[in-house]
């Protein structure tokens, strides 16, 4: 596991978890050219050195391949970090922030919250309503997104900004939601909900750049080395390759176009998706091979596709974002393109669509090895994990999802399906392999956090008591697999990334006590459990305090 190549370092005093079978564990090991070139003991690795050799001393601590964050939103995680943080406040600190901001405001400037607010956890768990934010904005429109992106909480003064009326009606694919008598609650939900964004004012490159380098900063803490993206904007595009281009980025990004697909596309990311995939720019840390579709919404939002009525509201099923053959078609432009497919399916009944399109476009445009996804594979019915492995779909999944939406889950699903929703270990077990994430901002981007959620169903608050139908965890191995190597076969970067291996980028992490022993014997200690150094082609990009 070395070769005579003289290091430009030398890492040793280590315990090395590399998740290569062929060499699971070492002390020390080498880099050059930002790659691993040698693993072994500390006296094996110090004949290597050279007289330029720098030599780094790790005191005996805790060393994994980078993590890899399976499936977030990098510019609007940033944008989470910058704007008002309702993220799981009461209502009534919600109501006290916004009227505190408006106090800093200009009468007539909007008001916009990062993600997002949780009636979940409010003692009075129904949705908020527009009149709330009047009576402490009155001359602002106020935007705030739910927790799941799929839902928006306004006040009349945005609804009036966006031309909403109680004669507006709800697009095909969005609700604005009302009142029994008919008039606006103040949730809007996904089509619908666009149409009010829409009238927001564009963020600045300036604020677009302070956002992406906001969440490569928290990233680099939580041990994340590599980024999928699950919305990339030409925009985003430009802006990223600026900042590989100045230097300032370090991340390893891979992106998935979100506009690009259908009939109705903007000309320039139709422009842009002909000239991709764009592989390994800037030095590995820069990627577009993918294409991102939202099937359906979410279930917190009562807008994710069901077979059956959602239990806490009979005759309501969702509604799917595509007919079979618009969805045939976009998926068919993707895979003509070389392009990976990504889609977001969260109801059994969009799950059920997503796998009879993808069956059918993989009969007419024949793609080995296209590893497509289905992205969060949430409400799980019969034999739809079996029907995924047998075309090779590979799942994505959030593991904070589940117990943060427990009580949701219930109410909503009944707990049948419930049983079988944000079901990791069970999908896990059918098909034999699967990636994290976290949706960020949805959820915290910390893979430690993930990982203790996917092994105990618990969140960070350690609820649900005894886990969100604990029978669905996985192993503390399975766990760690999901963000490393499984997280690079899910990208089609195995032979660069994911393990701690010759040849491959010195991607890693530094924690100050041995994951998988602790996952084993406490894994409520894998909150913790420090990040002590990030490193990314063998250089460090974040070293913790003291």
């Amino acid at each position: 596991m070395k070769n005579t190549m003289i290091p430009d370092s030398i890492w040793i005093n280590a315990h090395i978890q590399t998740m290569d079978d062929s060499l699971p564990s070492a002390q020390a090991f080498a880099v050059a050219g930002g790659r691993i070139t040698a693993l072994g003991t500390d006296d094996e690795i110090l004949s290597l050195r050279g007289p330029q050799t720098e030599i780094h001393d790790l005191e005996g601590h805790f060393v994994y391949p980078g993590f890899i964050e399976g499936h977030m939103h990098l510019p609007m995680y940033g944008d989470s970090l910058l704007t008002l943080p309702v993220r799981d406040r009461s209502r009534q600190k919600i109501l006290e922030m916004v009227r505190q901001r408006v106090a800093q405001s200009a009468p007539g400037e909007w008001i916009v919250g990062g993600m997002g607010w949780n009636n979940e956890v409010w003692d009075d768990p129904s949705y908020p309503s527009a009149l709330e934010l009047d009576a402490v904005a009155p001359q602002n429109p106020v935007l705030l997104p739910r927790m799941d992106g799929h839902m928006i909480w306004v006040n009349h003064r945005a609804l009036e900004a966006a031309g909403v009326t109680e004669q507006t009606p709800d697009p095909e694919h969005g609700e604005f939601m009302r009142n029994p008598d008919g008039t606006l609650l103040g949730c809007v939900t996904n089509e619908a909900a666009e149409q009010v964004k829409a009238f927001v004012p564009e963020k600045t490159a300036l604020q677009r750049k302070d956002a992406l380098l906001a969440a490569q900063q928290q990233l680099l803490q939580y041990g994340v080395t590599n980024v999928n993206d699950m919305g990339t904007s030409l925009e985003d595009v430009h802006d990223l390759k600026a900042l590989y281009e100045s230097g300032e980025y370090k991340l390893r990004f891979h992106g998935a176009l979100r506009y690009a697909l259908g009939p109705n596309a903007p000309a320039d990311e139709k422009a842009y998706l002909a000239q991709c995939p764009e592989i390994d720019l800037y030095n590995g840390h820069f990627t577009v091979r993918a294409c991102k579709l939202l099937g359906d919404g979410a279930v917190g939002s009562q807008s994710a596709c069901l077979k059956q009525d959602y239990s806490d509201r009979p005759g309501h099923r969702g509604v799917k974002m595509r007919t079979d053959s618009e969805l045939y078609a976009c998926v068919r432009e993707a895979a003509e393109h070389g392009m990976q497919m990504i889609i977001h399916a969260i109801g059994d009944d969009t799950i059920d669509q997503v796998l009879r399109v993808y069956q059918q476009v993989l009969q007419d445009v024949p793609t080995p090895d296209h590893r497509w996804h289905i992205e969060h594979f949430q409400t799980v019915d019969g034999d739809q994990p079996e029907r995924a492995r047998e075309l090779g779909v590979w799942p994505s999944m959030q593991p904070l999802h589940a117990p943060n939406s427990a009580s949701m889950a219930l109410r909503r699903l009944g707990p049948d399906r419930a049983s079988r929703a944000y079901a990791g270990g069970l999908v896990l077990r059918k098909i034999g392999h699967i990636s994290w994430g976290s949706d960020a901002p949805v959820a915290t981007p910390s893979p430690l956090s993930g990982m203790h959620a996917a092994i105990t169903r618990t969140n960070d608050k350690l609820l649900p008591k005894g886990g969100f139908f604990p029978e669905n965890a996985v192993t503390p191995e399975e766990a760690l697999l999901g963000y490393t190597r499984w997280g690079a076969e899910a990208q089609f970067t195995e032979k660069e990334c994911g393990t701690l291996s010759v040849g491959k980028y010195a991607d890693f992490v530094v924690l100050d006590q041995d994951l998988l022993k602790t996952a084993s014997e406490v894994p409520d200690d894998l909150l913790k459990l420090r990040v002590l150094m990030t490193a990314i082609d063998g250089c460090p990009v974040y070293r913790a305090k003291n």
